[in-house]
């Protein structure tokens, strides 16, 4: 993989869109449980689903600029958010293991899980090979 202008513009606005998505999977999630005081898991799938949506929609016509072939892109894009829910969710449940405060482990598993998703989303979701 070389570090080429397309790649870096690629992964500096995929961090922008994703910093726009994680605040809205953010934001969903914490009015769910700390204002409506549902179940974190059940809080993150609902949050993390919302993230999804918006994502694929702001990247595949602002980022990758690929709005072509769309329900094989988004079926591998929602795939690739499923496997990012799986994470998240088990990295909620380490955080609780350990006792640490449930907004700052989703903090952290938004951005972790940003970084792998983004390289399976280019290889898959936003590639040029069908």
């Amino acid at each position: 993989m070389k570090l080429d202008k397309v790649f870096l513009r690629n992964l500096f606005l995929y961090g922008v869109i994703g910093a726009i998505s994680a605040g809205l999977d953010t934001g969903v999630f914490a009015l769910l449980v700390k204002g409506l005081h549902l179940n974190e898991f059940a809080s993150n799938v609902i949050s993390v689903h919302c993230g999804i949506f918006l994502s694929f929609f702001l990247n595949s016509r602002y980022n990758f600029r690929k709005t072509d072939r769309f329900k094989t892109r988004f079926t591998a894009f929602y795939l690739t958010g499923l496997f990012g829910l799986g994470l998240s969710s088990l990295i909620l449940l380490l955080g609780q293991k350990i006792g640490a405060d449930v907004l700052l482990t989703k903090i952290f598993s938004v951005f972790f899980v940003a970084l792998v998703q983004f390289f399976i989303n280019r290889a898959a979701a936003f590639s040029d090979r069908q």
